[in-house]
This record gives C-alpha cells, sequence and structure tokens, in this order.
C-alpha cells in the first residue's frame, strides 16, 4: 500500500508505551553516572530494542536484533547492548560500558570482534529520534547483510563526478522525489520519469548500470532499511524521506554518496508498487524493478524522449550549474595531478585489510589513479593514518594509498600536509620510485 503513516490497534500501541516507560526506568536507573552522550545511547539502544525484531523478520526474514557497540571516537569510550567478545566491559543496567579496543577503527559500520558480527556507531548520535533510529537500522542491515546475500562492490561510479553524469542524476533524484510524495497517477509517471533519465544516463556512460546497482544493494538498501524503519517507529510522513533525497541534490560529490539518496526512495516506491520485490533484491538491481514495475519499457529515441521529459524537472538551470561546476572541478583534478603524481609523496603498500573511516559525500574519483579522500582516518599493519587535510589517493583496489610526503622523514610520529601517522613498531621508511618520494616499509623487508 503507498506509504504514509503506519496505525497500530490499540492494545499495540499501549504494549508499546508500557514497553517503553519500564525501559525508561532501567535506563534512568543504569544512567545516572554517564555523559549524556552515553545516557542518549543508552536510550537508543532501547528504541532499537523495540522495533529490530519485527521489522527485521517483514523485512529481510532476519533480526535486525544483535550486538552493537557506540564509540567516542575522540576518547574510545564506548557502550555496547550485550558482554563484549573479551569480556572487559562493565555492565550497567542493561548496557555494557568500557573502552573500544585499539585493533578496531571507530566508524560506523559492521566490524567482526572475536568471530562475532558487530555493528558500530560513532558518537555523538543525532538528538533527532528518526534520524537515530535511521542510523542505528542502517549499520544493523550491514551487519547481516552478508548472511541474508546482499552484498556489493561498494566502488565509486566516477560517470557521477562529470557533467552529464550529474545533470541526470540530479534529474533522477527529482522525479524520485516527487514521486514519494504523490500517491496517484502522477506518482507513478514521477517514478517512470525518473528510471527514464537513469535509463538515459546509463545510454551516455556504458557500463555504469552495473556500478550504480552494486553500490545501490551494498549501501542503498542499507539506507532503505533505516529509512522504512525510522518511518514505521515515529511515525513520520513519507515525505520527510523525500526532503532527505531531494537535499542531496546539492552534494558536490556524488560518485560514493547517490545510493544514500536514490537506495531508499527506489525501495519505498518498490513497496508501493512492487510487492514482493525484496525476495528477487539479490538477483534483480533495484531500478531494473521499478523499471518493470511502473510499465516504462525502452523509448525508441531513448535521447528526446529524456530531452522532453527533463525540462518539467528544471533542466536548463541544472544544466547551467553542472556546466559551472564542472570547471572547477577540472581544476581540482589538475591540483590532484600536481601533488599526487608529479610531486613527491609517501606511499603506502598494499595492505589485505585496510580499515577506513571517511565522509562518503565528500571522495573524489581520480581515474586511473583512484579514489581522492579529503579526509578520514585510516589503519592496517603499518599504523594509523589521521587525515585531517590535505587529502590521499586510494589506488583503486582501495588497499594501497598515497599522502604528500613528509617534511621531516625522521620524525615521529611522522607529519604531512594536514596528516599525522603513526607507524607501528618495526616499520621504516626509504626512499621510493621517483625522487623526493618515500615508501613505506615492513620489519621484514629486505
Amino acid at each position: 500500500m503507498p506509504w504514509s503513516r503506519v496505525w497500530y490497534p490499540m492494545d499495540i500501541i499501549q504494549m508499546r508505551r508500557l514497553i517503553l516507560v519500564l525501559l525508561f526506568g532501567v535506563i534512568r536507573a543504569a544512567g545516572a553516572g554517564m555523559s549524556p552522550d552515553m545516557q542518549l545511547a543508552a536510550k537508543t539502544m532501547a528504541e532499537m530494542a523495540r522495533v529490530c525484531e519485527a521489522n527485521g523478520m517483514l523485512l529481510w526474514r532476519k533480526s535486525l536484533c544483535g550486538p552493537l557497540v557506540l564509540v567516542n571516537p575522540s576518547t574510545r569510550a564506548a557502550i555496547a547492548n550485550r558482554p563484549d567478545p573479551e569480556g572487559k566491559f562493565r555492565q550497567e543496567g542493561d548496557v555494557y560500558l568500557g573502552a573500544f579496543p585499539e585493533n578496531f577503527t571507530p566508524a560506523n559500520t559492521s566490524i567482526t570482534w572475536n568471530g562475532q558480527a558487530w555493528a558500530t556507531i560513532m558518537l555523538p548520535l543525532p538528538v533527532d529520534p528518526f534520524l537515530r533510529l535511521r542510523l542505528i537500522a542502517h549499520e544493523s542491515f550491514h551487519r547481516i547483510q552478508r548472511e541474508v546475500g546482499l552484498s556489493a562492490s561498494d566502488m565509486p561510479s566516477a560517470h557521477l563526478d562529470t557533467e552529464e553524469g550529474r545533470i541526470w542524476l540530479r534529474l533522477e533524484l527529482r522525479a524520485l522525489g516527487r514521486a514519494l510524495r504523490l500517491n496517484s497517477e502522477a506518482g507513478r509517471q514521477s517514478a517512470a520519469d525518473a528510471m527514464l533519465f537513469r535509463l538515459y544516463r546509463h545510454q551516455l556512460f556504458p557500463g555504469s548500470a552495473a556500478a550504480e546497482a552494486a553500490m545501490e544493494k551494498q549501501e542503498g538498501l542499507a539506507e532503505y532499511t533505516g529509512a522504512f524503519i525510522a518511518l514505521r517507529a515515529t511515525g513520520e510522513d513519507i515525505g520527510r524521506q523525500a526532503r532527505q533525497i531531494e537535499g542531496r541534490e546539492e552534494s558536490d560529490a556524488f560518485a560514493r554518496s547517490f545510493a544514500y539518496a536514490t537506495g531508499p526512495a527506489l525501495g519505498l516506491l518498490l513497496d508501493r508498487y512492487a510487492t514482493g520485490w525484496r525476495a528477487r533484491a539479490s538477483t534483480q538491481s533495484l531500478d531494473s524493478m521499478l523499471t518493470s514495475a511502473v510499465r516504462l519499457g525502452t523509448p525508441r529515441d531513448l535521447k528526446s524522449q529524456a530531452q522532453r521529459r527533463a525540462g518539467d524537472y528544471g533542466y536548463p538551470a541544472v544544466a547551467a550549474a553542472e556546466h559551472e561546476r564542472d570547471e572547477r572541478h577540472q581544476s581540482l583534478l589538475l591540483e590532484l595531478t600536481s601533488k599526487f603524481l608529479d610531486g613527491p609523496t609517501l606511499d603506502f603498500p598494499h595492505a589485505g585489510d585496510l580499515r577506513r573511516n571517511f565522509n562518503p559525500g565528500n571522495l573524489v574519483p581520480f581515474p586511473p589513479h583512484g579514489t581522492y579522500y579529503p579526509n578520514g582516518t585510516f589503519a592496517a599493519d603499518w599504523g594509523k593514518l589521521q587525515l585531517d587535510s590535505g587529502g590521499a589517493v586510494l589506488a583503486p583496489d582501495n588497499l594501497s594509498m598515497k599522502v604528500a610526503a613528509p617534511a621531516d622523514p625522521a620524525a615521529r610520529p611522522l607529519r604531512g600536509d594536514g596528516w599525522t601517522l603513526v607507524l607501528s613498531p618495526g616499520w621504516t621508511i626509504r626512499p621510493g620510485t621517483r625522487p623526493g618520494s618515500l615508501t613505506l616499509v615492513p620489519p621484514d623487508a629486505k
């Protein structure tokens, strides 16, 4: 049925109120000595416990309830909803407090901790209940994602950083937002327009359909799960999610972040037009299912039909803005070439397990050399890199990287343009293959 609000029988409402009262009592008793962040974290765990079982089974036939730990990235103080695998956390009421292990990088993600799959969230949490639940449910989905057969690649889609790629994605986002707001035939038409713009984008960039579908499976389904649960739990109107999708249009970097908007939009529209679609999500892409559900078909002259419908979504203004943005973007690529290809760098070797904490909304594809990360935290066998500014380039395989060369190679910790590197014991640096460049060397290197 169309999404708006979900109403429950009175007996269920009363039961939920009772559960919340009881949970609040536990939180209040356990939280007297906690910081405000930890008190809100405990409250959120109770909120998630209220909705994770029924909604997880409804969505993916598997509970979203499971190990969850929330971490202050500055102090590594952590709060968990169950005993930690190492038995070091202390119990406070229904939660467990301790220090997050040093071998993990605090991030919004899922980890394997002593053989157990855990969802991890960075503190502080959003104050808004809708945003809190969406975030927790998103990461809880990642915890079970592999089990339910819905894992995929998260490689950036470089074509979405080009002028034409961005134009047709922005028009698609506008059509998706409109489709969510409208339940009538006009809503179906807007959904069809969104898929028309996507079909034309894929025609412009051969091979892009598979890359986008993979990201929408990996991150889009997680964000859809978060949106679905937050809408049901808070009773907010679907317009809340439409606004979030429309707001994404202002992003300056779509390549790694687009699915956070398109994933929930496609999922919620499939809930409306294609009952049972989730059972097919492991083998069919979200966009192909929606295209079929709204009976779009493939137009004979895809270009002319897309351009004709684009006028209803402000094509001239979007195209002008993207042309101006592309001029700035080309200047940025020249700067990256000068800094990371022509200038001296510190090169990191291939790491079997490169752990990253980053903002997916500011990554810049730098083909064919990889992806530019303006900031973030990275860790591997070689140590921990804190990147506050200046940027780094990760290779296409996401397992090796480079930063601008440090000013003093003998200093410890190593410092460079906006970055600090704490090396693991035994690791050293030696001259690289290019003049002025350096490379990290493991303890057992000859």
